[in-house]
């Protein structure tokens, strides 16, 4: 089923998103900075649920790359956590929230949302399938390098004795190559232009935290 896309639908997501990340850039550099960074999961799932009212070719494939993608985040990190052979010797902290075998179960819907955008921006340009995943997983890279000193300063995760491994990055890219073969596998021929945004704004949000706090 592709829906019509609605203007009025994706301005009023936008302008929310932009002013829950601006008041949320703020907040966190305020001494409430442990409120403000608890509510982070509710900011993923507010992410999500607009990401997903914008979205307009519905099928049961979709459905199953948004289920395998918030299955298989949560059980590469799990698997990450037990062996450290993914991306390295870390843990996460209390900030993400409620945990399955000590890995935060928001976790999932995170990694929705950083392949779904990445790939939508790579979706900008007209390549194959093969060009867009490596686009896709070199664009959660980037955004994973700005995220991770933020992470441990607000206690998302931490690394063994405080050093981002280069292991990190190999086996991000190399989980969100996977995931976004998967999802151009699709070839879904509609455009969420609210996905792009959610991109930006969270890269733009968590490169200036990353000077910030």
């Amino acid at each position: 089923m592709i829906l019509k896309y609605n203007k009025k639908t994706y301005h009023i997501s936008l302008l929310i998103l932009v002013i829950v990340f601006l008041v949320g850039l703020i907040g966190l550099n305020t001494p409430y900075q442990a409120e403000f960074a608890a509510l982070t999961p509710y900011t993923l799932i507010l992410s999500t649920v607009l990401l997903l009212l914008n979205h307009r070719e519905w099928n049961r494939y979709f459905a199953i790359f948004f289920l395998f993608t918030c299955i298989s985040g949560f059980l590469i990190e799990l698997i990450g956590i037990e062996t450290g052979l993914v991306f390295g010797i870390y843990s996460y902290g209390s900030t993400l929230g409620y945990q399955v075998y000590n890995v935060p179960v928001i976790i999932g819907l995170n990694w929705f949302i950083m392949v779904y955008s990445s790939a939508m921006v790579s979706n900008i340009f007209r390549f194959g399938i093969f060009i867009k995943s490596l686009i896709g997983a070199s664009l959660m890279v980037i955004i994973d390098y700005s995220i991770e000193p933020v992470a441990m300063s607000l206690d998302f995760w931490s690394w063994q004795d405080y050093i981002i491994p280069v292991q990190n990055y190999i086996g991000w890219f190399i989980v969100a190559f996977i995931l976004n073969i998967l999802f151009q596998s699709l070839r879904l021929k509609i455009f969420n232009n609210l996905a792009v945004a959610v991109f930006i704004i969270q890269y733009i949000f968590f490169f200036v935290l990353s000077f910030t706090l």
